[in-house]
């Protein structure tokens, strides 16, 4: 018995220090190996960066016949005078939207002015709970 418990444990311990060890080396590339990975390397980089050149400059020449193609026309606003006129014009414009909105608030406030001294309608707690007694026996009836 002393013996297998033994062989266990030895071959318990052979088994772990084997998981243990570093896998082997890979053998080593020659130059010529190595130099084959570098130019597949550099084969992939430059195919990518022609790819991307090609349709770069494309887009820079869309963009450089539009340039061209609005070369001669008149800007819109030529001179600082017409640019000052069309900025005046458009304050003024934002101006009467303001003035507009805050009329309407004048307007808002003196409504709630004029209905400030009315009477309400159920003045008292007992008038209100007449209107809501009224109303709930004239729903149970229906």
């Amino acid at each position: 018995m002393n013996k297998l418990i033994v062989a266990l444990i030895a071959g318990t311990f052979a088994a772990v220090a084997g998981a243990q060890a570093p896998a082997p080396a890979p053998a080593p590339m020659t130059k010529q190996e190595i130099n084959k990975e570098k130019a597949k390397t550099v084969d992939a980089v430059t195919k990518a960066g022609a790819e991307g050149a090609s349709t770069g400059s494309a887009a820079d020449a869309k963009g450089s016949a539009a340039a061209k193609a609005t070369k001669g026309t008149p800007k819109a606003l030529p001179t600082k005078a017409d640019k000052a006129a069309a900025a005046k014009a458009t304050t003024a414009a934002g101006a009467e939207g303001a003035s507009t909105g805050s009329a309407a608030d004048a307007k808002g406030s003196a409504a709630a002015k004029a209905e400030k001294g009315t009477p309400k309608a159920l003045p008292t707690k007992e008038a209100k709970r007449e209107a809501v007694d009224t109303a709930t026996k004239a729903g149970a009836t229906k």
